[in-house]
């Protein structure tokens, strides 16, 4: 049986406005590292709600929202609902929006499973779509990354795509994608 394997991320920014990072030091500190390791902030840093050029209002929020690749950030109301759920795959970290607490959830469970020599490669050396060891994926619903991935891609089992889209429906949480790997389909954002 092939175990399906699909990515986890922040839903359309044509729908809902991205968040960006308000200091070039915090960037620069490293404190937003995607690549799987836990984190400690000694301190919330300040995200900023993106406004396009051109524009004098940006567009709304989602429950989930972009930020950086490798990650997911949410509001309240998503990490209540989610939090039991992620907790066990990650970390939760507090950031300051505009006076509102925005959670930056950092994957920590790293599972050492993208097959490289099955997968499709760009001549940079990226991957166009990961081909996986199904003997070591879980079969347990689990988020997880893979280190050669992990700074960009969150990855979902099955079980775990039915967990959270579940959890996405009973709570009315907006603004996440859980899509298939590979260029062949473009993400469609939950409405």
């Amino acid at each position: 049986m092939e175990v399906k394997v699909w990515e986890l991320k922040s839903g359309s920014v044509n729908d809902y406005a991205p968040l960006v990072f308000a200091s070039d030091k915090d960037i620069e500190s490293g404190m937003f590292d995607t690549s799987g390791t836990s984190l400690s902030w000694s301190k919330k840093p300040k995200v900023e709600v993106f406004v396009e050029p051109g524009r004098k209002k940006p567009k709304p929020l989602a429950d989930i929202s972009a930020l950086t690749s490798g990650a997911l950030v949410m509001n309240d109301k998503a990490k209540a609902a989610l939090e039991p759920f992620l907790s066990r795959f990650g970390q939760f970290l507090e950031m300051d929006c505009a006076g509102e607490s925005r959670w930056f959830y950092n994957v920590t469970n790293i599972i050492p499973c993208i097959d490289e020599a099955r997968s499709a490669k760009r001549p940079s050396g990226s991957f166009v779509k990961e081909e996986f060891f199904e003997d070591r994926l879980p079969l347990d619903a689990a988020v997880f990354k893979d280190p050669l991935t992990a700074a960009a891609v969150l990855y979902v089992n099955e079980a775990g795509k039915a967990a959270l889209e579940r959890i996405f429906t009973e709570a009315d949480i907006v603004g996440a994608a859980i899509v298939e790997l590979g260029p062949t389909k473009k993400p469609r954002p939950r409405p």
